[in-house]
């Protein structure tokens, strides 16, 4: 079973994020409650831009084998759904223009 990462528009496992820092984490499972618990290394927490209080889906792709985690979207009630997929568009279409202008 593998863990993958998916945030920020990207897909980052295990073998890439380990790469990128020449490291590999191993991690305990804790318990806290009734729930179990992985801590996710500060460097990693950092590369990735997660914080305490950042609230994250996670789920079983059964496929694949993997548990993904990604950043969970939270979207205000009050926003339609049409609006948002609007945005997403925009975002797309628009996407290098929108890079590019963080460099000018």
């Amino acid at each position: 079973m593998s863990i993958l990462w998916k945030g920020d528009g990207k897909e980052m496992d295990a073998e890439m994020l380990g790469s990128k820092n020449d490291k590999t984490y191993t991690r305990r499972i804790s318990q806290v409650g009734n729930s179990l618990s992985v801590s996710i290394p500060k460097d990693l927490a950092t590369m990735l831009n997660l914080n305490k209080g950042d609230e994250i889906e996670i789920y079983y792709d059964k496929e694949r084998g993997e548990i993904v985690m990604k950043r969970a979207n939270r979207i205000p009630k009050e926003v339609r759904p049409e609006v948002v997929m609007a945005m997403n568009r925009a975002i797309s279409k628009y996407d290098e223009a929108l890079r590019n202008l963080k460099y000018r």
